[in-house]
């Protein structure tokens, strides 16, 4: 019997709640006018009818692909290592199920990609914006994050270590990258930034200019929902990508000094919300910023005094604001 041919690219599709979305962006993939990918959509316990419009629309359309298809919610990072676990193809192209890709998507940055040496893990492009309603929003995606900001290639972990830069959609991964480096954190609410600062510590990046995809920004995005107001999943998300790096050696003092800010607030906001994993986190904040407060909040923390307690106990010593 003769081994099926591998394909160049696995494009992995994540639905949540996207059903007013799918159509749209389903054809997208479909409409690519190179066709050498896998298609794997998934579908994270949506809830509303996003899984009958998959199943419908790949047997119509696309009865080879295959269809991850949970009955409870497992988060973006486990679903994406679901996916990406079983995948064939050489690169992986993904994409949420709320936005689109240009026609020539594939085929642009497949060939852009197979003249780049094999330490290139990552190929992004930009990507244009827009509202909920297809409308186009003024600014690209790159210019939004970092207004002035000229795309770099080769070595990025420093600039992506001043701010994500990166649309997760406008990418094409090499698939033994993200093998090499232990697949997504499950750990973790969101996948890309944490991932992007793990591949370019060991691997180079490409720009290939010009944009390849329409990035949807809605009201029920974690951008717009968990950013603004933090979850205590979201907090411990934003410790652990800061803690990850902070002994690395690879971030400038000025950056090792934000970083630990960014991580006393998070474990602070743990301390907050009354999370049971505040106390690790805080003695760590310490340790990084040898802040007095944090050390005390952290001793606080470990021996169950809650949060009005150590804000009298601060008052008391004088240390409300240190």
């Amino acid at each position: 019997m003769i081994a099926p041919t591998r394909p160049a690219v696995t494009v992995i599709a994540l639905c949540y709640n996207h059903a007013r979305f799918l159509h749209a962006c389903l054809d997208s993939i479909r409409a690519q006018t190179c066709q050498d990918f896998e298609l794997i959509v998934t579908d994270d316990c949506s809830r509303d009818n996003s899984a009958e419009l998959i199943a419908a629309w790949l047997a119509e359309h696309r009865p080879d692909a295959r269809f991850i298809r949970h009955t409870r919610n497992a988060g973006v990072c486990s679903t994406l290592n679901e996916a990406v676990t079983s995948a064939r193809g050489e690169f992986i192209s993904m994409i949420a199920t709320d936005d689109m890709w240009a026609p020539d998507k594939i085929e642009r940055q497949l060939a852009a990609m197979r003249a780049q040496p094999a330490q290139v893990a990552v190929l992004y492009s930009d990507a244009w914006q827009m509202d909920e309603e297809g409308k186009p929003l003024p600014l690209r995606f790159i210019e939004q994050h970092r207004p002035g900001f000229a795309p770099p290639s080769g070595k990025v972990f420093s600039a992506l270590a001043d701010g994500n830069f990166i649309p997760a959609m406008a990418t094409l991964i090499r698939r033994q990258a993200l093998a090499d480096a232990g697949y997504y954190d499950e750990r973790l609410t969101y996948e890309d930034y944490d991932m992007w600062l793990r591949l370019s510590a060991a691997h180079d990046f490409v720009y290939e200019p010009g944009p390849v995809a329409h990035y949807r920004i809605v009201s029920t995005s974690i951008v717009r929902t968990t950013f603004v107001r933090p979850t205590a999943a979201h907090c411990y998300t934003l410790f652990l990508i800061h803690d990850r790096w902070l002994n690395s050696g690879l971030l400038a003092a000025a950056q090792r000094r934000r970083w630990a800010e960014a991580l006393w607030s998070a474990a602070y906001q743990l301390y907050v919300h009354g999370d049971a994993r505040a106390s690790a986190c805080l003695w760590s904040a310490a340790r990084h910023t040898r802040k007095p407060r944090a050390a005390l909040l952290a001793l606080a923390s470990t021996l169950g005094i809650r949060r009005d307690g150590a804000k009298r106990l601060l008052a008391a010593l004088g240390m409300a604001g240190k």
